[in-house]
């Protein structure tokens, strides 16, 4: 199941963005955990951030069942989308992006 946490904006999020979230919540159910979605185009970002223009979202690691099982379902979400996503393992989060590269 995909949940958001309270105060999550996705106005403006892209068609493509919602795809790979929905390819991360099948692995986030092989681990027997809900997808919680903690920012898309809200939260503090850097200036150039994909967040903003709805290309970007982080997504909860604290619910899984163990640390290296977030490196796994980090590796399992990356090697299920094509290469115009960059998923990012990040020390509370992973942060999934859609970013096509010159010639995908």
């Amino acid at each position: 199941m995909i949940e958001f946490k309270t105060g999550v904006k996705i106005f403006g999020i892209r068609p493509e963005l919602m795809l790979a979230l929905l390819v991360a919540e099948g692995v986030y159910n092989k681990y027997d955990t809900d997808l919680v979605i903690t920012s898309v185009v809200d939260g503090k970002h850097s200036y150039t951030s994909l967040h903003y223009c709805g290309c970007a979202a982080d997504i909860r690691t604290r619910d899984l069942p163990q640390e290296d099982s977030i490196q796994a379902v980090g590796q399992e979400i990356r090697q299920a989308l094509t290469r115009e996503f960059d998923v990012v393992v990040e020390s509370n989060h992973i942060h999934i992006e859609f970013q096509p590269k010159r010639g995908s």
